[in-house]
């Protein structure tokens, strides 16, 4: 098909336009200039008027089959085109009498969508009205074909006609003789040389004339495989480069597509204005965020690092409770229970141990349930001040802190058992139990050496007793009160240097104690704002969304003005 270059110019120019208008309304800017309806994009997609004159029976009909392929119009002997014809796309076939002597004719051709053609009667058709429904077409036809037989090229109603033209007209004019395969090649350059010597008395222009076979040209088309040799017998090739460079150098349609470049570079220009102002905007909504990360980081690690403040509170939680096994340890190795431990197993130390662990998990975790709301009240203090800065920069759904303490809670209750966890995992790590014993079974094996010695100082009395070796009986009983009561003051001495040791040791397990809540406090605190950090989850997705949007959009900018400068070359 001819004009394919042009065609193709505008495709792609279409395409441009339809995709700067999808990214400009994607973009928010103003394309309104590229909206279906302007003028100038109904001018581009508007197709090219062919408008074909000449006398009855002068071949146009046939002339139009063989230029477009198919049996657009009737071909008789005798003139069949009785009105004038308007060929227009449609998706179905019909005709519309819009006149008495102009019908419409809608057919679903493909290349109908880009020619229009106007089919006349005969410039010498007594018909009344047809020569001004076909000088209505003259002022806006991109092209006007004149057909003239080879059997008569001289008819006056034509030549007539022709004479009336304007110089505007004149300009996309061309003549065409028809049916030149009745004719010898020697008379077809003759008769083309009288047209043109005409044409130079009536119009005084040197016009283009095409020998041509509409017959043969048809023939071509519709033989399969289609006949080369036959279609250039025809004369339809120069004819058809003729149409394609008039097609592709119209004037007036390369204006048009000029326009709509011109329209759509400025269209491309608020994009990137746009696209630029949303990049600025992102960048400061970025700054904007990592601000508020910064913030909340900033008190996380303040609260965390200030643990030293916490250390006191800890360390009294813990030496306090110490205390209490200290007391604990005194009630229960008095000198009775000392000597009853002699004949059974010692609990002492993992009693002691398990109430200290359990009594400091206890108090810790009081501790922490009290820092885990003074985190939360932190944090509701910080929102306060974020809320108006959101509502000022963002147009974004803000949480409600009191709805949103739920997670919050959750998070303060895990922070209270691991603290409680890690307590626990504190005392035991300070193996206090392991200590104790071994300094309880050493006291314990010194009272058993003082028991035993006065024992056998009792078995002495009895023998001697026995023998009747008086008064050595008497002096091994005071002995064996002499064990007893030496027991005595070395199970009270021992007593208060096992309870002073025991005290001293819990002394230097203040700090290893805090040191070993240090971590769990700090990640637990982390953990605390690492959840609050969750409010600013839309924040996040609106910069998200936007920076997602934003570079694919850059991406198509370039695209299409890469391909827009294309274009330009080509026009």
């Amino acid at each position: 098909m001819f004009g394919e270059r042009y065609f193709a110019t505008r495709q792609r120019l279409t395409d441009v336009v339809v995709g700067v208008r999808k990214l400009g309304e994607s973009c928010g800017a103003d394309v309104s200039a590229l909206a279906d309806e302007g003028e100038y994009l109904k001018g581009l997609r508007s197709p090219f008027l062919f408008v074909v004159c000449g006398e009855v029976n002068a071949g146009k009909s046939t002339l139009l089959n063989g230029l477009f392929g198919q049996d657009l119009c009737k071909t008789n002997v005798l003139p069949e085109t009785k009105k004038v014809h308007w060929y227009r796309w449609g998706e179905t076939e019909r005709n519309i009498d819009v006149t008495d002597t102009l019908q419409e004719r809608y057919r679903p051709i493909k290349f109908l969508q880009d020619f229009n053609i106007v089919d006349t009667p005969g410039t010498n058709s007594v018909v009344r009205g047809h020569q001004s429904i076909t000088e209505r077409f003259l002022p806006i036809a991109d092209l006007l074909l004149f057909v003239f037989p080879v059997s008569n090229p001289w008819g006056a109603a034509t030549w007539d006609f022709i004479s009336k033209l304007g110089a505007d007209n004149l300009e996309n004019v061309a003549f065409v003789l028809q049916q030149v395969d009745l004719r010898d090649e020697r008379d077809v350059n003759l008769i083309i040389e009288h047209v043109r010597s005409l044409a130079v008395q009536k119009i005084g222009v040197h016009p283009d004339v095409f020998p041509v076979s509409g017959k043969m040209a048809s023939n071509a088309k519709h033989t399969l495989p289609f006949s080369d040799n036959l279609w250039r017998k025809s004369g339809f090739p120069a004819l058809e480069n003729f149409i394609s460079k008039r097609v592709s150098e119209n004037p007036g349609r390369r204006q048009v597509l000029c326009e709509v470049r011109d329209s759509t570079q400025v269209a491309l220009r608020r994009i990137e204005k746009k696209i630029e102002e949303d990049t600025i905007q992102l960048d400061r909504d970025q700054s904007f965020l990592r601000e508020l990360e910064t913030e909340v980081d900033q008190r996380c690690e303040g609260q965390a690092t200030n643990f030293s403040s916490k250390f006191s509170g800890l360390t009294d939680v813990f030496m306090n409770e110490a205390r209490e096994a200290v007391k604990m340890l005194r009630k229960n190795i008095t000198i009775p229970q000392s000597f009853l431990s002699l004949f059974r197993s010692e609990k002492i130390p993992s009693e002691l141990e398990a109430g200290l662990t359990e009594s400091v998990k206890v108090a810790v975790e009081k501790r922490a349930n009290f820092d885990g709301q003074e985190l939360v009240e932190n944090c509701r203090s910080h929102w306060t001040t974020v809320v108006p800065r959101i509502k000022e920069r963002l147009e974004v759904a803000i949480p409600d802190f009191d709805k949103e303490t739920d997670s919050l809670m959750d998070t303060r209750e895990r922070f209270v058992r691991r603290l409680g966890r890690s307590s626990k995992q504190a005392v035991a790590n300070l193996k206090l139990r392991g200590n104790l014993d071994l300094q309880m079974e050493a006291r314990r094996s010194v009272l058993r050496r003082f028991l035993s010695g006065a024992l056998c100082s009792v078995i002495v009395a009895g023998i001697l007793g026995a023998l009747g070796s008086h008064p050595w009986p008497f002096v091994a009983i005071g002995i064996s009160f002499l064990f007893l009561a030496a027991a005595g003051v070395y199970a009270e001495k021992s007593k208060k240097e096992l309870c002073q040791n025991f005290s001293d040791r819990i002394e230097s397990y203040r700090d290893p104690f805090a040191d070993a809540l240090s971590n769990e406090y700090k990640d637990g605190v982390r953990e605390f704002y690492l959840e609050y950090g969750g409010l600013f989850e839309n924040v996040r997705r609106h910069i998200a969304k936007h920076k997602l949007a934003l570079k694919p959009r850059l991406e198509r900018w370039n695209d299409l003005f890469l391909e827009l400068k294309g274009i330009e070359q080509e026009i």
